[in-house]
């Protein structure tokens, strides 16, 4: 898809890419973690009593799973220039000239990191120049280390994306949104090149969950920054908590 693009185009539009998919990413953790209590507890179903209200309640608590499924869906659409997912930067980045590529603008990150020394400088001059390089050369050899773990854990994420674009899993999960989600069809060509499993319930959680790694990996060595996505799934973990533990409904009929 790519192939006749120039190396450096690639490497600038993966990094764009994995800008965007990153947020994409996060409002799909922030929509969990406020499933976690509209679609996947009792907190707020169990205060709703069989009523003409527990039907608005249904629509809400559906409409909640729905979009979580369609942004999940989002994250793992087929490769395309215009879109802004995970397999578009894979196919963006899937070179072995790439890869190394990126596993040396690490190297160089640390490499070219002056060796300053700032704690208790000392008066002789040699013995500055001394400690420096030993600064220097220790910036080196972890600016390799660090390019290494960029190779290996690049591999790593292609490989793990090309294993969950394979999968029965996400077939199914995909085919849930094409056919009843964002479309409404009574056949998808998914199903007529062959059966598909039907989707279980927390199927799509599985697929988020298996996305993180790749998305953190994909996000440091592509990028350059690390991110912690469980910091930001505490966060939105607690906000939802001061929300719906604080919910509490009074049913009128």
């Amino acid at each position: 898809m790519f192939e006749k693009l120039p190396k450096a185009r690639r490497i600038e539009l993966a990094k764009a890419k994995m800008e965007r998919v990153l947020d994409h990413f996060l409002y799909v953790v922030e929509l969990h973690a406020n499933n976690s209590f509209v679609v996947y507890s009792d907190t707020l179903a169990s205060q709703i009593p069989e009523s003409f209200a527990a039907n608005a309640f249904l629509i809400f608590q559906r409409s909640m799973h729905q979009i979580e499924i369609v942004r999940v869906c989002a994250l793992w659409d087929g490769a395309d220039p215009d879109k802004e997912n995970i397999p578009t930067v894979v196919e963006l980045i899937d070179d072995d000239e790439i890869i190394e590529q990126l596993a040396d603008e690490n190297r160089r990150h640390w490499s070219d990191v002056e060796g300053n020394v700032f704690i208790d400088p000392s008066d002789d001059p040699e013995t500055v120049e001394m400690v420096r390089q030993a600064v220097r050369r220790s910036n080196k050899e972890f600016g390799d280390e660090q390019a290494a773990r960029a190779k290996s854990q690049l591999i790593q994420a292609i490989a793990d994306t090309r294993t969950i674009l394979k999968s029965p899993r996400w077939a199914s999960v995909m085919n849930v949104r094409d056919k009843h989600l964002a479309h409404s069809l009574e056949t998808t060509r998914r199903e007529k090149r062959g059966p598909i499993q039907p989707m279980k319930y927390g199927d799509e959680t599985e697929l988020l969950e298996a996305s993180i790694p790749i998305v953190e990996h994909l996000y440091c060595w592509v990028n350059g920054k690390s991110f912690s996505i469980n910091n930001s799934q505490e966060i939105d973990q607690k906000n939802a908590e001061a929300l719906w533990n604080g919910c509490k409904f009074n049913v009128l009929r």
